[in-house]
Protein backbone atom coordinates (compact mmCIF):
# COMPACT_ATOMS: atom_id res chain seq x y z
CA UNK A 1 0.00 0.00 0.00
CA UNK A 2 2.48 2.58 0.98
CA UNK A 3 4.61 1.07 -2.22
CA UNK A 4 1.31 1.62 -4.35
CA UNK A 5 0.71 5.52 -2.71
CA UNK A 6 4.28 6.44 -3.37
CA UNK A 7 3.63 5.68 -7.27
CA UNK A 8 0.52 6.83 -7.57
CA UNK A 9 2.03 9.97 -5.68
CA UNK A 10 4.06 10.26 -8.13
CA UNK A 11 2.07 9.99 -11.06
CA UNK A 12 0.11 12.62 -9.85
CA UNK A 13 2.96 14.60 -9.24
CA UNK A 14 3.90 14.27 -12.81
CA UNK A 15 0.37 15.19 -14.09
CA UNK A 16 0.57 18.03 -11.73
CA UNK A 17 3.79 19.32 -12.89
CA UNK A 18 2.73 18.31 -17.01
CA UNK A 19 -0.21 20.67 -16.11
CA UNK A 20 1.25 23.31 -14.37
CA UNK A 21 3.92 24.16 -16.99
CA UNK A 22 2.88 27.20 -18.84
CA UNK A 23 2.66 27.22 -23.03
CA UNK A 24 5.20 29.20 -24.37
CA UNK A 25 3.93 32.12 -25.73
CA UNK A 26 5.78 34.51 -28.85
CA UNK A 27 8.44 36.89 -27.97
CA UNK A 28 7.16 40.29 -28.55
CA UNK A 29 10.42 41.56 -29.92
CA UNK A 30 10.35 39.09 -32.99
CA UNK A 31 8.20 40.32 -35.73
CA UNK A 32 7.83 37.24 -37.61
CA UNK A 33 6.33 35.45 -34.98
CA UNK A 34 2.99 34.67 -34.55
CA UNK A 35 0.96 33.82 -31.28
CA UNK A 36 -1.93 31.79 -31.55
CA UNK A 37 -4.30 34.63 -30.70
CA UNK A 38 -2.95 36.45 -34.28
CA UNK A 39 -5.50 36.58 -36.81
CA UNK A 40 -4.01 35.84 -40.55
CA UNK A 41 -6.93 35.87 -42.50
CA UNK A 42 -6.62 39.32 -44.26
CA UNK A 43 -3.66 37.16 -45.96
CA UNK A 44 -6.29 35.96 -48.20
CA UNK A 45 -7.77 38.56 -49.25
CA UNK A 46 -4.37 40.37 -50.30
CA UNK A 47 -3.09 37.93 -52.50
CA UNK A 48 -6.01 37.31 -54.46
CA UNK A 49 -6.44 41.59 -54.28
CA UNK A 50 -2.37 41.78 -55.68
CA UNK A 51 -2.97 38.78 -58.13
CA UNK A 52 -5.78 41.00 -59.98
CA UNK A 53 -3.64 43.72 -59.97
CA UNK A 54 -1.13 41.80 -61.82
CA UNK A 55 -3.30 40.35 -64.11
CA UNK A 56 -4.28 44.31 -65.04
CA UNK A 57 -0.84 44.89 -65.52
CA UNK A 58 -0.26 42.38 -68.00
CA UNK A 59 -3.82 43.06 -69.71
CA UNK A 60 -2.70 46.64 -70.20
CA UNK A 61 1.04 46.00 -71.55
CA UNK A 62 -0.46 43.57 -74.12
CA UNK A 63 -3.19 46.06 -75.53
CA UNK A 64 -0.36 48.78 -75.56
CA UNK A 65 0.98 50.21 -79.04
CA UNK A 66 4.44 49.46 -78.29
CA UNK A 67 6.86 51.76 -79.72
CA UNK A 68 9.13 50.45 -82.17
CA UNK A 69 11.98 53.05 -82.10
CA UNK A 70 12.14 53.73 -78.36
CA UNK A 71 12.03 49.74 -78.50
CA UNK A 72 15.41 49.73 -80.10
CA UNK A 73 17.02 52.03 -78.39
CA UNK A 74 16.62 50.53 -75.20
CA UNK A 75 17.40 47.06 -76.79
CA UNK A 76 20.66 48.47 -77.94
CA UNK A 77 21.56 49.97 -74.67
CA UNK A 78 21.18 46.54 -73.39
CA UNK A 79 22.82 44.78 -75.67
CA UNK A 80 26.02 47.81 -75.46
CA UNK A 81 25.04 48.22 -79.08
CA UNK A 82 24.74 51.72 -80.81
CA UNK A 83 21.09 52.39 -81.78
CA UNK A 84 19.93 52.67 -85.41
CA UNK A 85 20.13 56.10 -86.67
CA UNK A 86 16.75 58.04 -86.91
CA UNK A 87 15.03 58.08 -90.44
CA UNK A 88 14.02 61.65 -89.69
CA UNK A 89 17.26 61.85 -91.77
CA UNK A 90 16.55 59.61 -94.62
CA UNK A 91 12.89 61.40 -94.53
CA UNK A 92 14.25 64.62 -95.36
CA UNK A 93 16.49 63.23 -98.16
CA UNK A 94 13.96 61.82 -99.87
CA UNK A 95 11.41 64.70 -99.56
CA UNK A 96 14.16 66.87 -101.32
CA UNK A 97 14.38 64.24 -104.06
CA UNK A 98 10.62 64.36 -104.08
CA UNK A 99 10.38 67.97 -104.00
CA UNK A 100 13.14 68.72 -106.74
CA UNK A 101 10.91 66.28 -108.64
CA UNK A 102 7.95 68.39 -108.10
CA UNK A 103 6.19 65.00 -107.08
CA UNK A 104 4.82 66.58 -103.67
CA UNK A 105 0.86 65.81 -104.36
CA UNK A 106 1.86 61.88 -105.84
CA UNK A 107 4.65 60.79 -102.92
CA UNK A 108 3.88 61.11 -99.22
CA UNK A 109 6.45 60.30 -96.43
CA UNK A 110 5.25 59.92 -93.17
CA UNK A 111 7.60 58.88 -89.92
CA UNK A 112 5.67 56.84 -87.16
CA UNK A 113 6.28 54.28 -84.57
CA UNK A 114 6.63 51.56 -86.98
CA UNK A 115 9.07 52.99 -89.26
CA UNK A 116 9.14 55.38 -92.35
CA UNK A 117 6.25 54.68 -94.73
CA UNK A 118 6.53 56.04 -98.61
CA UNK A 119 3.66 56.24 -100.28
CA UNK A 120 3.43 56.32 -104.34
CA UNK A 121 0.88 56.83 -105.69
CA UNK A 122 -0.17 54.44 -109.12
CA UNK A 123 -0.64 56.79 -112.01
CA UNK A 124 2.90 57.72 -111.04
CA UNK A 125 4.53 54.53 -111.68
CA UNK A 126 1.93 52.17 -113.70
CA UNK A 127 -0.66 52.82 -115.69
CA UNK A 128 -4.30 51.79 -115.73
CA UNK A 129 -4.23 47.99 -115.31
CA UNK A 130 -0.40 47.09 -116.01
CA UNK A 131 2.43 46.32 -113.90
CA UNK A 132 5.37 47.75 -115.99
CA UNK A 133 6.66 51.35 -114.19
CA UNK A 134 6.29 53.99 -116.38
CA UNK A 135 9.55 56.04 -117.08
CA UNK A 136 8.57 58.83 -115.04
CA UNK A 137 8.16 56.15 -112.12
CA UNK A 138 11.47 54.53 -112.75
CA UNK A 139 13.11 58.05 -112.54
CA UNK A 140 11.42 58.61 -109.03
CA UNK A 141 12.18 54.47 -108.23
CA UNK A 142 15.43 55.26 -109.10
CA UNK A 143 16.75 58.50 -107.55
CA UNK A 144 14.51 57.25 -103.89
CA UNK A 145 16.28 53.17 -104.12
CA UNK A 146 20.02 55.02 -104.44
CA UNK A 147 19.63 56.48 -101.02
CA UNK A 148 18.07 53.21 -99.42
CA UNK A 149 21.80 51.70 -99.20
CA UNK A 150 22.96 54.50 -97.25
CA UNK A 151 20.68 53.78 -94.18
CA UNK A 152 21.80 51.26 -91.75
CA UNK A 153 22.04 47.73 -92.49
CA UNK A 154 19.44 46.85 -89.35
CA UNK A 155 16.45 48.36 -91.33
CA UNK A 156 14.39 46.15 -93.49
CA UNK A 157 12.33 47.37 -96.87
CA UNK A 158 9.11 45.89 -97.51
CA UNK A 159 7.33 47.07 -100.62
CA UNK A 160 3.64 46.49 -100.47
CA UNK A 161 1.17 46.61 -103.89
CA UNK A 162 -2.49 47.92 -103.45
CA UNK A 163 -5.01 48.47 -105.85
CA UNK A 164 -9.16 49.99 -105.46
CA UNK A 165 -12.45 47.46 -105.42
CA UNK A 166 -12.87 47.66 -109.31
CA UNK A 167 -12.22 44.02 -109.89
CA UNK A 168 -9.92 43.24 -112.75
CA UNK A 169 -8.99 40.20 -115.06
CA UNK A 170 -7.00 39.92 -118.01
CA UNK A 171 -5.43 37.69 -119.41
CA UNK A 172 -2.26 38.54 -117.69
CA UNK A 173 -3.73 39.43 -114.34
CA UNK A 174 -6.94 37.21 -112.91
CA UNK A 175 -7.40 39.31 -110.35
CA UNK A 176 -6.18 42.53 -108.23
CA UNK A 177 -3.87 39.92 -106.15
CA UNK A 178 -1.82 39.46 -108.93
CA UNK A 179 -1.70 42.85 -110.02
CA UNK A 180 -0.64 44.30 -106.57
CA UNK A 181 2.07 41.55 -106.23
CA UNK A 182 3.66 42.35 -109.37
CA UNK A 183 3.75 45.78 -109.02
CA UNK A 184 5.42 45.52 -105.64
CA UNK A 185 7.85 42.86 -107.53
CA UNK A 186 8.38 45.48 -109.82
CA UNK A 187 9.42 48.18 -107.73
CA UNK A 188 11.25 45.86 -105.55
CA UNK A 189 13.66 44.68 -108.70
CA UNK A 190 13.82 48.52 -109.38
CA UNK A 191 15.76 49.25 -105.85
CA UNK A 192 17.67 45.67 -106.31
CA UNK A 193 18.76 47.37 -109.39
CA UNK A 194 19.64 50.67 -107.66
CA UNK A 195 22.06 48.59 -105.23
CA UNK A 196 20.20 47.97 -102.21
CA UNK A 197 20.85 44.55 -100.85
CA UNK A 198 17.85 41.51 -101.64
CA UNK A 199 18.39 39.93 -98.40
CA UNK A 200 16.90 43.13 -96.92
CA UNK A 201 14.14 43.60 -99.51
CA UNK A 202 10.70 41.54 -99.50
CA UNK A 203 7.18 42.46 -101.68
CA UNK A 204 4.04 41.79 -100.43
CA UNK A 205 0.30 42.52 -102.67
CA UNK A 206 -3.15 43.23 -100.61
CA UNK A 207 -5.28 43.85 -103.77
CA UNK A 208 -7.88 46.22 -102.30
CA UNK A 209 -8.19 44.49 -98.65
CA UNK A 210 -6.22 48.05 -96.76
CA UNK A 211 -7.69 50.88 -98.83
CA UNK A 212 -6.35 54.31 -97.37
CA UNK A 213 -9.41 55.62 -97.63
CA UNK A 214 -13.35 54.00 -97.75
CA UNK A 215 -15.32 54.13 -101.13
CA UNK A 216 -18.53 55.63 -99.55
CA UNK A 217 -20.44 58.78 -101.02
CA UNK A 218 -21.16 60.32 -104.13
CA UNK A 219 -19.83 59.09 -107.29
CA UNK A 220 -16.72 62.14 -107.38
CA UNK A 221 -15.99 61.09 -103.42
CA UNK A 222 -15.93 57.26 -104.57
CA UNK A 223 -13.69 58.24 -107.68
CA UNK A 224 -11.57 60.19 -105.21
CA UNK A 225 -10.88 57.27 -102.84
CA UNK A 226 -10.38 54.68 -105.83
CA UNK A 227 -7.43 56.69 -106.54
CA UNK A 228 -5.80 57.23 -103.07
CA UNK A 229 -6.37 53.39 -102.93
CA UNK A 230 -4.25 52.51 -105.32
CA UNK A 231 -1.14 53.02 -104.35
CA UNK A 232 2.90 51.16 -103.23
CA UNK A 233 3.60 51.61 -100.05
CA UNK A 234 7.25 51.40 -99.10
CA UNK A 235 8.02 50.49 -95.55
CA UNK A 236 11.45 50.85 -94.16
CA UNK A 237 11.36 49.62 -90.60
Amino acid sequence: MIGHDIAGGAAGGGKASAKASPSRSPDPNDLLAYGEEDDTSWLIPYVDVVSLLLAFLILALAMSKVNLRKFEMVSAAISHQAPPPSLDVLKEKIDAVIAAQGLTQQVKTVVDDEGLRMELKNALLFDSGQADITPTGHAAIDRVGKLLPTIDNRYQIAVEGHTDDVPIHTGRFDSNWELSSARAINVLKAFTAAGVSPQRLSAQGYADTRPATPVQGDAAAQTRARTENRRVVIRVH
